[in-house]
């Protein structure tokens, strides 16, 4: 078990980790410039988790990848030891959790009411969405598992991307004001 899977768990025993993993990074990109603590809580549930400290921990952990310059980003899913079933369960529940906390910050500013997204950005939700409804009926053979490391690859990629979208929308904003 992964350290970063041992703080979601003690972060929440309701939230899945993949899922809380992904709440922690759309929430962050909705809102790049602050990410408060105490909102991310009333989002997730006061009663899904665990005390303050177990949660900001993982919160911190989670932002450090997110955030780390060297694009090492990647998205908390189980490991290749897991049925491919599994990780793509996985996957799907970390782009759940991605749309429902970037919808929750990026639609709590007044400045993001007025600006449209980024086309790119658009693409990117819409395209975690369909991921997130994803079918784990497969068979797990080669070319299921080449499929489902395009779809992960991808996903790593484009929420640091979707993050780097919104603080150049919003910097863009800001020199307009």
């Amino acid at each position: 078990m992964s350290e970063l899977e041992l703080k979601a768990q003690t972060a929440s025993s309701v939230i899945p980790a993949t899922e809380l993993h992904g709440l922690v990074c759309g929430f962050a990109t909705g809102k790049p410039e602050e990410f408060s603590l105490s909102d991310f809580v009333q989002l997730a549930g006061t009663d899904a988790l665990s005390d303050e400290a177990a949660v900001s921990d993982f919160v911190s952990a989670s932002l450090d990848e997110l955030y780390a310059p060297d694009m090492t980003f990647a998205p908390f899913v189980p490991g290749d030891e897991e049925e491919l079933s599994a990780r793509l369960v996985g996957l799907s529940e970390w782009c759940a959790g991605f749309l429902s906390g970037f919808g929750a910050a990026y639609n709590n500013t007044e400045e993001t009411q007025a600006t449209p997204l980024p086309l790119e950005l658009q693409e990117i939700l819409k395209d975690f969405a369909s991921i997130s409804s994803i079918d784990d009926d497969v068979d797990g053979d080669e070319q299921d598992e080449g499929s489902f490391m395009e779809i992960y690859e991808y996903v790593r990629v484009a929420a640091v991307l979707a993050m780097n979208l919104v603080a150049d929308a919003e910097d863009a904003a800001q020199d307009q004001d």
